[in-house]
């Protein structure tokens, strides 16, 4: 994944944006076919690093304090959260003053990975270093690609097919008036 957000201003993304990246972008470029097999593992080569950039990235660390517990996040606590975080007024003035993405944006982001999330069996993200982090998306972390590969070789009975996407390249215009 590469090491900066999608959206302006370029920052270095968080493990939800990493992960809307790779499942919310890179893999809905593919018109045909998905294509990883169903039931297939994904592999993230990503950092993993929680960190949100102040100001901006305030609102990934609500969805991520909303989502503390083990595996994938739980619909109910989601939508809890997302109810919250439309009614906050402070993260909306913030918005609104250009401070911040919108506090919508990381359940947005989320959804955007669901696509995805709904036909791969595993996520594992290779090179992760914040192993709570990806526990906390439903992830599995590995120290590297090696590694990953290791373990999706011990799932299967045939040698794993391995392909390469290249995030992609996302122009955002600025529009000034």
């Amino acid at each position: 994944m590469p090491r900066t957000t999608p959206y302006l201003p370029r920052e270095r993304p968080n493990p939800l944006l990493g992960a809307y990246l790779g499942l919310g972008l890179a893999l809905r470029l593919w018109r045909d076919s998905f294509p990883i097999a169903e039931g297939g593992t994904a592999i993230l080569m990503h950092r993993f690093h929680r960190h949100f950039s102040h100001p901006t990235q305030q609102p990934y660390r609500a969805f991520f304090a909303a989502t503390r517990g083990a595996g994938r996040p739980d619909a109910s606590a989601l939508s809890e959260a997302e109810r919250r975080a439309a009614s906050d007024s402070r993260a909306l003035q913030q918005y609104r003053n250009g401070r911040t993405c919108h506090p919508l944006l990381p359940f947005y982001d989320w959804d955007g990975c669901r696509p995805a999330l709904g036909r791969v069996g595993n996520v594992l993200i290779a090179g992760c270093r914040d192993h709570a982090a990806a526990r906390q998306l439903g992830f599995v972390p590995t120290h590297g690609l090696g590694a990953a590969l290791t373990m999706v070789r011990g799932w299967s009975e045939r040698p794993p097919r391995v392909a390469f996407l290249l995030s992609p390249p996302y122009f955002p215009l600025r529009v000034v008036s």
